[in-house]
C-alpha cells in the first residue's frame, strides 16, 4: 500500500511580480508548453508520484482555477478546494494550516509556481524509509537569499532552516516540494507572524528540528523552475518543450516551422517563421512575422512583427513590433508601422 496518499498544492498567491500577465488570471494558469502551469504540476503529481487525491488551496481569482479543473475527474484526479481568503493570514504556513482537518497521514506539499524535471518520487521514498517527520527537496542555488536556506550534517539531516536570510549560512535551498507527517500542524499552530508579516513555513520546520524530530534534505538531480518573473515563463516553456517536442493543432500556410513549437487550436499562421521554442495560444493569428523563444497567449494578432524571447498576453493586436524581450500585457494594441 502506498504510504503517501494525498498532495496539498498551494495556488492562492497574487503573482504580483508577473504583472501585467496576472491582471486577469492567477499566475498558476499562465500557459507554458501549451498548458497552464498548474496543469503541468497536477499531471506530474498524478503520473510521477502516483497520487490522485488533491487538496488545492486557492485564493486570488480562484474561479479561474476551479472552472478549469472542476472536481478533477477529467484529469484523472479527485480535487477538493480550500479557499485562502486574501484578507486573512499571509504566508505558506497560514495556507497549509487550512488543510489540517483534511489530513490524517503523511502527505506531500507542492508549491504550484514550481515545475520539476527531477524524479520527486525519490524524495517520498526517502521520507518513508527514514520514517521522517519532514523531508525537504533541496538544491544548490547561486542566490540562496531568495529562498528558505538549510544547513545539513553529513547524513543529510537538517540542523537549521531560515527564510530568505541576508547572510545565508549555505547555498542549499528548499525548492517547492516537501513531505510532512501530520505533526507539522502542531508546530504550525505555535507560530507568530515573522518580521515581514507572514506565517513562515520554515519557522515551523525549525520548531520540528528543535523538538529533536527527524528532518531530512533530499537532493535529486534534474531541472526545477521557479516561476516568479516573466523570464521564468520562457525558461519553463523551453524546459517543457524540450521534453514534449512539437505539437501543431492548426493549419499553417507558407510558414517555416523550426522545432520545437506548440501551436494551439484555431490559429491562423501565414507567411511566418515560427520557432524554435515558440508557443502560440489557441485562436491567435500570426501573419508575416518571425517568432522565436516566445510565448503568445490566446486570441492575439501578430502582424509583421519580429519577436524574440518575448511574452505576449491574450487578445493583443501588434503590428510592426520588432523587439527582443518584449513583455506585452493582455488587450494591448501596438502599431509601429
Amino acid at each position: 500500500m502506498q504510504f503517501v496518499l494525498k498532495a496539498v498544492i498551494l495556488a492562492a498567491g497574487y503573482g504580483s511580480r508577473l504583472q501585467p500577465f496576472t491582471s486577469h488570471r492567477p499566475k498558476h494558469m499562465l500557459p507554458v508548453g501549451g498548458k497552464p502551469i498548474l496543469q503541468h504540476g497536477l499531471e506530474y503529481i498524478r503520473d510521477v508520484l502516483k497520487i490522485n487525491e488533491i487538496l488545492l488551496v486557492v485564493g486570488y481569482q480562484k474561479e479561474n482555477i476551479m472552472e478549469y479543473f472542476g472536481n478533477g475527474k477529467d484529469f484523472g484526479l479527485n480535487i477538493k478546494y480550500i479557499v485562502q481568503h486574501m484578507n486573512g493570514k499571509r504566508g505558506l504556513a497560514a495556507a497549509l494550516q487550512l488543510v489540517e482537518t483534511e489530513i490524517s497521514s503523511d502527505f506531500c506539499l507542492y508549491l504550484a509556481d514550481n515545475l520539476f524535471g527531477a524524479n520527486l518520487k525519490k524524495v517520498v521514498e526517502s521520507h518513508v524509509e527514514n520514517n521522517s517527520s519532514v523531508t525537504l527537496h533541496v538544491e544548490q542555488h547561486e542566490n540562496p537569499s531568495r529562498y528558505g536556506v538549510v544547513v545539513t550534517n553529513e547524513n543529510n539531516i537538517v540542523t537549521k532552516v531560515v527564510e530568505k536570510p541576508k547572510l545565508p549560512p549555505s547555498n542549499t535551498v528548499i525548492t517547492g516540494f516537501y513531505v510532512f507527517s501530520p505533526i507539522i500542524f502542531h508546530y504550525l499552530n505555535k507560530l507568530s507572524p515573522s518580521a515581514r508579516g507572514e506565517y513562515e513555513l520554515t519557522d515551523a520546520i525549525q520548531l520540528v528540528i528543535e523538538a529533536g524530530l527527524d528532518v531530512r534534505a533530499s537532493m535529486i538531480s534534474g531541472w526545477r523552475q521557479d516561476i516568479g518573473y516573466a523570464g521564468d515563463i520562457l525558461a519553463s516553456n523551453e524546459h517543457l518543450m524540450g521534453d514534449i517536442g512539437t505539437v501543431i493543432r492548426s493549419e499553417t500556410t507558407n510558414c517555416e516551422i523550426i522545432e520545437p513549437v506548440f501551436i494551439g487550436e484555431g490559429c491562423d499562421l501565414r507567411d511566418s517563421t515560427i520557432g524554435p521554442f515558440a508557443t502560440i495560444g489557441k485562436g491567435s493569428k500570426i501573419i508575416n512575422s518571425n517568432l522565436s523563444h516566445t510565448v503568445v497567449l490566446e486570441n492575439s494578432l501578430i502582424d509583421e512583427c519580429d519577436l524574440q524571447s518575448s511574452v505576449i498576453g491574450s487578445k493583443c493586436k501588434l503590428k510592426g513590433l520588432k523587439q527582443f524581450n518584449a513583455k506585452v500585457g493582455d488587450y494591448s494594441s501596438i502599431n509601429k508601422l
